[in-house]
């Protein structure tokens, strides 16, 4: 059962919807009700107020807000006289502007809260933007961001004192304050409080969560201690600063009145601890950092110089190496051909493994030193014109023997009429053979494919294997040098994990580049793209 009250003068009266009163009936049919005598009135109940006031006609009059009953013109008179046609159009009128008066007073109360919470949201949207501000400006100061959070709480949350507290092993010491008296300051930073439930420090800390009391005179773990009588605050709201789960600090909000913060004041203060730990772990990491950068510098320092004592180390040993190495090669080369005396053979066979086994080894003496030029930065390049089909067929004709000692084909298709090239002819002479020789090496049956033509001003030179192909995630790492695609055929095949280290720094030397495309099981497909006519290097 509903019921409606109905203010009179200073009462407030409540009708229950009925018919027994005409503010009942009017409750039930939703529209006006006039009783012409309510002693005449079989369904009229006599009440107190009505013996009182001895009225007898009575009308009533609803007023209505999109078809709901919010209240009802109550008209009565002490004399049996109905109120006529017009008067209960007249009061249906009064009615609608009543409705109309009340509606203009709750919208203009609900525009009022709205706009106040606009308001509030705004300043607080404002504050946070000025507090990051501060912390952007200068990423290495905390004290300007701390200062600036305990100020920008004190005033939004409408407290009289802010302080934010840095936990230190087991007790916690203030680090920035706002609002605290003159001769209270001194105290405030020489005090060191104990992570206990006699503090609101302490609690916030313990709970790792906001605390607020409302009356630290009623708290009796909070009154026994000196410092909280002294500073003569009643309310007080105190939120961790937490880094990955773990107190670092705290930042408390006092009142010197008994007034609780509402939720929204909490909110805001525990964004403001964020912003707080974001600062002190900014300035942590900057000077770690700095730290850290001085120490790297006297490291880079070290490397450089035993990195130019390896480049030379390197450079020498290779000399040395390659000059004995070539001896041997040569000698072996005049023995093969009998220009000593005949051999049998034998020995022939373990000639032609001599020379074999010397030629890899003159290409990884090679190789490393190229490697140590690029560190060192004395790789460079001989720039002249060449055509490409010359590139391709050298390779071909060094590595077909390769393919037919595996059964596989090895395939070429250059484009007709391609343009002269400017470049280092032995260099991309290199590159495409540390391709095929690869792609012949790591391909056991089907065939290896080199083409070659010219699209918008750039040589595009493809190889294309039948090989088990290489792991998505190890298509871009195979550039990096000494790495080798880690599987058991890579390991079985052999190799340095150089050649195309080598090969990448020799493409982008020449303003191209060089990538692989492959899927597992479809074979792999080596790309390069070439400026026709490469810049000559630039320097002394």
């Amino acid at each position: 059962m509903h019921t409606a009250p109905l203010r009179c003068s200073k009462q407030t009266l409540t009708f229950v919807p009925g018919r027994g009163g005409v503010v009942g009936r009017v409750q039930l049919e939703g529209k006006s009700v006039q009783i012409p005598d309510v002693l005449a009135d079989p369904e009229y109940t006599l009440t107190e107020t009505q013996r009182l006031g001895g009225f007898r006609t009575h009308l009533g009059v609803p007023l209505l807000r999109e078809g709901r009953l919010i209240g009802v013109i109550l008209l009565s008179k002490i004399t049996v006289r109905p109120f006529t046609d017009k008067q209960i159009k007249l009061a249906e009128t009064f009615a609608d502007q009543a409705v109309i008066a009340i509606e203009n007073t709750r919208l203009f109360e609900e525009v009022q809260a709205r706009t106040k919470e606009l308001q509030d949201s705004l300043d607080r949207q404002t504050a946070t933007s000025e507090v990051l501000g501060v912390i952007s400006r200068s990423p290495n100061e905390v004290q300007p961001v701390l200062d600036t959070i305990v100020a920008t709480a004190r005033r939004l949350c409408q407290a009289e004192r802010a302080v934010i507290w840095r936990l230190e092993g087991e007790t916690f010491r203030a680090v920035a304050h706002c609002g605290q008296p003159e001769e209270r300051v001194e105290a405030v930073y020489s005090a060191r409080g104990p992570v206990s439930r006699g503090n609101m420090v302490g609690r916030a800390i313990l709970a790792r969560r906001a605390v607020q009391v409302e009356g630290v005179a009623t708290d009796p773990e909070l009154v026994s201690h000196a410092f909280n009588r002294a500073g003569n605050v009643h309310t007080v709201l105190a939120v961790p600063l937490l880094l990955k789960g773990h107190p670092i600090g705290v930042i408390a909000l006092a009142r010197t009145r008994v007034a609780r913060f509402d939720d929204k004041q909490v909110a805001l203060v525990e964004s403001f601890a964020d912003q707080a730990v974001i600062a002190i772990e900014n300035s942590r990491l900057f000077e770690e950092v700095q730290a850290r950068t001085r120490e790297l510098a006297k490291t880079v320092d070290d490397l450089e110089i035993a990195s130019q004592h390896k480049n030379q180390f390197v450079a020498n040993m290779s000399h040395e190496l390659r000059t004995p190495l070539a001896a041997v090669l040569g000698y072996a080369e005049l023995i093969q051909e009998c220009f000593y005396e005949p051999q049998g053979p034998k020995s022939l066979d373990a000639l032609n493994r001599i020379r074999s086994n010397g030629k890899h080894l003159l290409g990884l003496i090679n190789t490393v030193l190229d490697i140590a030029k690029i560190e060192s930065g004395q790789f460079t390049l001989n720039i002249a014109e060449y055509a490409i089909e010359s590139v391709v067929e050298t390779v071909r004709s060094a590595t077909e023997s390769l393919a037919q000692n595996k059964k596989l084909a090895l395939k070429t298709e250059v484009a007709k009429s391609l343009p002269i090239g400017l470049g280092d002819e032995q260099r991309l002479t290199q590159v495409l053979l540390n391709l095929v020789g690869n792609a012949i090496k790591f391909t056991d049956t089907g065939e290896v494919r080199v083409t070659a033509k010219s699209v918008n001003g750039h040589f595009a030179i493809i190889v294309a294997d039948t090989a088990p192909g290489i792991p998505e995630q190890e298509q871009t790492r195979i550039f990096d040098q000494f790495h080798q695609v880690d599987s058991s055929l890579t390991k079985a095949k052999g190799g340095t994990g150089l050649g195309l280290a080598i090969a990448k720094q020799i493409v982008e030397m020449h303003g191209g580049r060089i990538w692989v495309e492959s899927t597992l099981g479809r074979g792999a497909t080596f790309q390069m793209e070439l400026p026709i006519r490469a810049a000559p290097p630039s320097g002394p």
